[in-house]
């Protein structure tokens, strides 16, 4: 008995010094494989969901890798009990696709590991946005910032939530609604800096613009020029557009927004056509008023002349 005991401690001590050997890159590459089985289940899944009834066969093959998928981690984990961002990355597989409180509480664990892990913060702040606890978001989105100031999601996200809870960024700040504002385009622009490709960054800082106590038009229209610089589809081609046309009217150069104006001869793009087009008859001068105050002909005022 203590033979195959001592056996036993043996085996296990010695799994636990390979471990400890275990080059670091190829813990490295076996995490990127995870990530990149995980990356292919959701594209398949969405691939999936484009279908109007998926057929069950293959529905049952995606619930199988999974499953697959799930215990590969689980290995994975077992053997990295310490590996914060498998832990973040496990968790957010189990929060889109099995269940939420279990992803959850693995980014709870992945902070408990390692109390500066970026992205577990980040999720966990997703989390408490969502459920109307913006004062705990911003907080931890203020925390993966910190952690890691060149990941543009976290001020991405950390903008949306001040943006859109002012309240709560009042609270936890102690900033005016300008000054809010000012601390959002300022966040905004840097997430598109950090990944200037993005048009969702490059869009949302453009149109922070016009929540701006004083709008320097000016940026603005640098900052819809740099959206149009993107791949767009036409959808997105069209909106900057109109946006172009607006900023335009703003800075007095009315003949530009009207070749923006031009651009959007979408059928479903008749109804912004026709408010823009309203906008630039406001702020275009008026022939009629800049004649009104002539003096009428000597015609209409001398009465021998009409007989």
């Amino acid at each position: 008995m203590w033979r195959a005991l001592l056996i036993v401690v043996f085996a296990v001590t010695l799994a636990q010094s390979a471990h400890a050997q275990e080059d670091p890159r190829d813990v490295e590459r076996q995490f990127r494989f995870l990530l990149a089985r995980a990356d292919e289940l959701r594209e398949e899944k969405d691939r999936l969901e484009e279908q109007s009834s998926p057929a069950p066969a293959a529905m049952a093959r995606w619930n199988a890798h999974l499953k697959h998928l799930e215990r590969d981690y689980q290995h994975f984990l077992h053997d990295h009990p310490t590996h914060a961002r498998a832990m973040v990355a496990y968790g957010g597989l189990l929060y889109d696709e099995v269940d939420e409180q279990q992803g959850e509480r693995w980014w709870e664990k992945a902070i408990a590991v390692d109390p500066r892990e970026p992205y577990a913060y980040n999720d966990i702040a997703n989390i408490y946005g969502h459920e109307g606890q913006a004062a705990k978001a911003l907080r931890y989105y203020q925390t993966a910032i910190d952690l890691e100031p060149h990941e543009p999601v976290f001020r991405f996200n950390w903008a949306t939530t001040c943006q859109l809870f002012r309240n709560e960024s009042k609270a936890v700040y102690g900033w005016s609604v300008d000054e809010i504002f000012q601390h959002c385009l300022e966040q905004f622009r840097a997430a598109r800096d950090l990944d200037p490709t993005n048009y969702d960054y490059a869009s949302n800082y453009a149109e922070t613009f016009y929540q701006m106590p004083k709008p320097d038009w000016a940026a603005a229209y640098e900052a819809w020029q740099f959206c149009l610089r993107q791949p767009l589809d036409d959808g997105q081609r069209a909106f900057v557009s109109g946006h172009l046309a607006r900023v335009c009217i703003r800075l007095g150069r009315i003949d530009e927004a009207r070749q923006w104006l031009s651009k959007l001869s979408g059928a479903d793009q008749q109804s912004v056509r026709r408010a823009i087009e309203r906008r630039i008859a406001e702020a275009s001068p008026t022939p009629a008023a800049s004649t009104a105050t002539n003096p009428p002909p000597a015609s209409a005022t001398n009465p021998s002349e009409k007989r």
